[in-house]
């Protein structure tokens, strides 16, 4: 039986981990595994780990280096002997049944990474589903289609829960620093696996509720807009083909840039000098990674194939979901 640890990181995050630890202690209890709850502290300056230490003394606190954002995970990660690492945020709260449904797919040995099904904080609206790769207009693209509640592939799991194989995850080499210090890392991880042909799924029976961007709000990173769209060009330039739509890709773009010089907001222009540079600086340590066509329609075509049938399963009826 798998052993599972279930990492969430902090920083000054007192007012989350309140609600998230007592869930997170439920859950656990519901599974038969060996699980250890940890919280990885980005040297808060609260009282955060004496928090944790005062009113959950189960919870193992373990202190970081230096305030690393989300790549504390790759040297924590390589530290411990679990099986499977659930990665959490700490601006969620689980329901008491999300983890066995997650660690049914990681009992396959080709499955890298399982995701839960999330919800608002209020339990009103699902804000994730299962992803693809699209592309319009020269770009590609890719979100959740929150519509889809099943059990099925995904191109790339949500970093605020995703359970991963450690010993795949490790081998990956963890979070890449291309995308530091966030923003489409789950993105790109999950891309390598599946080139290696370790699986992503979605799983819709693991439910949890969370505060869309609240643990970037005590971070010193200034916009989390410019953030994202500088690393999602640069996820692209460094592992997607770009021969395709290069006309159309330009045009695009520049009838962006001339709509932003009208109302003077500059997030796409300001994004993509950002990103230019980091690839720049970076181009030629990760210039193999980019994949040709051919590879990547048979990527995609192994993300849009069906479960096996063992492990099809349906998102549950709205009375069982909702429950805490």
């Amino acid at each position: 039986m798998k052993s599972i640890c279930l990492a969430i990181l902090n920083y000054n995050g007192v007012h989350h981990l309140k609600y998230l630890l007592p869930s997170l202690e439920t859950a656990c209890a519901n599974v038969a595994n060996r699980t250890d709850i940890v919280v990885l502290d980005n040297l808060s300056t609260d009282n955060d780990v004496k928090w944790v230490n005062d009113h959950h003394p189960d919870v193992q606190c373990v202190v970081a280096s230096k305030n690393d954002y989300l790549f504390s995970y790759n040297g924590f990660i390589q530290g411990i002997e679990h099986d499977v690492v659930v990665i959490l945020n700490n601006d969620i709260k689980v329901s008491d049944s999300f983890l066995q449904p997650l660690l049914d797919h990681l009992e396959e040995p080709d499955v890298f990474a399982a995701s839960s099904c999330t919800y608002d904080w209020e339990g009103k609206e699902v804000t994730s589903g299962p992803a693809d790769l699209t592309i319009k207009d020269g770009m590609y693209g890719w979100r959740f289609d929150r519509m889809r509640q099943e059990s099925c592939h995904t191109l790339f799991t949500s970093g605020a829960c995703m359970a991963v194989d450690r010993h795949k995850f490790i081998s990956l080499g963890g979070f890449c620093r291309l995308f530091y210090p966030g923003y489409c890392e789950d993105l790109d991880i999950c891309f390598r696996a599946w080139e290696k042909g370790w699986r992503s799924i979605y799983e819709p029976a693991s439910i949890i509720w969370h505060r869309e961007h609240a643990s970037w709000s005590v971070s010193e990173v200034s916009s989390t807009d410019i953030l994202n769209l500088e690393h999602s060009l640069v996820f692209q330039w460094s592992s997607l083909p770009m021969g395709r739509g290069r006309l159309t890709r330009w045009f695009t773009i520049s009838k962006i840039l001339c709509g932003e010089l009208l109302k003077w907001r500059f997030v796409w222009g300001k994004a993509l000098v950002k990103a230019r540079i980091d690839w720049t600086l970076s181009a030629r340590d990760y210039r193999q990674r980019k994949l040709s066509e051919g590879e990547l329609e048979k990527i995609l075509a192994m993300v849009r194939s069906d479960l096996p049938s063992s492990r099809s399963r349906r998102q549950p009826e709205h009375g069982d979901k909702l429950a805490r």
